[in-house]
């Protein structure tokens, strides 16, 4: 990140929304969908998500998160309709709980959306010109709450600046030792903190989910709270609510 984005962030930039992006926290009539950075198995065919399964462990390992570059082989860039259909197979992998179509059409269709959800892809051969087009390997989808609903969802205190929720994040397991996840949130809450003013992060995440519960914190995130019975289709059942501030460190190159 160049020292003029630092110095815009810290100059506060005004706050861009889009009623669509601004989002309640709640997806009506598809009860809580948890927020893991997880994979069903080494193998990427597996059928069944393991919703106990979380990639944090590779990653944990670093002795600090994010500082490692990039790989050459990934390529994150924004969602396009043609990804819809490979980011709703990557999802359904390695999610437990479906989420509803208006869920992927939000990210193509709303600007703001499309803007803090990021795809992470693999290229094989990433010295090729033009680029193939890779492997969908991992994906953040993130929404922006506004203080009002924010300050509903946590409670720590009064937000006076949406709130960056991170809905989903996801990453196959053969690509955990790379740092792509930290690089997927990372990228996103510079482009929110840059164009919408967002001071704050915040998720849900599984109460069984002990690795991603880890990943969060090693990235500075709090635990705040618990909120029993907030995935409904799981057991158990509830959810711990993780935030952090943006700050500086942010903003620092990787």
């Amino acid at each position: 990140m160049s020292q003029s984005s630092l110095l815009a962030w810290l100059n506060k930039p005004a706050i861009v929304r889009s009623a669509a992006s601004l989002e309640q926290s709640r997806t009506p009539d598809t009860g809580k969908l948890p927020v893991q950075i997880t994979s069903p198995a080494a193998d990427a065919e597996v059928s069944q998500p393991q919703p106990g399964h979380s990639p944090a462990a590779d990653e944990l390992t670093s002795p600090t998160p994010g500082r490692r570059p990039l790989p050459h082989n990934v390529e994150l860039r924004s969602c396009t309709q043609a990804d819809i259909p490979h980011l709703k197979r990557l999802t359904t992998l390695l999610l437990p709980i479906p989420y509803p179509d208006k869920f992927y059409k939000d990210i193509v269709n709303d600007p703001v959306t499309n803007s803090i959800t990021l795809l992470a892809v693999w290229h094989d051969d990433p010295t090729s010109q033009p680029k193939g087009k890779g492997r969908l390997i991992g994906a953040i989808r993130c929404r922006l709450l506004e203080p009002s609903t924010a300050s509903t969802e946590f409670h720590s205190r009064e937000p006076t600046a949406p709130v960056l929720y991170l809905s989903t994040l996801v990453l196959l397991s053969p690509y955990r030792q790379h740092g792509i996840a930290t690089h997927l949130l990372r990228t996103v809450v510079q482009k929110a903190a840059e164009d919408y003013g967002v001071t704050r992060v915040g998720a849900h995440v599984w109460e069984a989910n002990a690795d991603g519960l880890a990943w969060y914190r090693k990235r500075g995130f709090r635990e705040t709270r618990r909120e029993s019975g907030y995935y409904r289709r799981l057991d158990p059942s509830a959810a711990v609510v993780v935030e952090r501030d943006v700050s500086v460190a942010d903003f620092l190159n990787a």
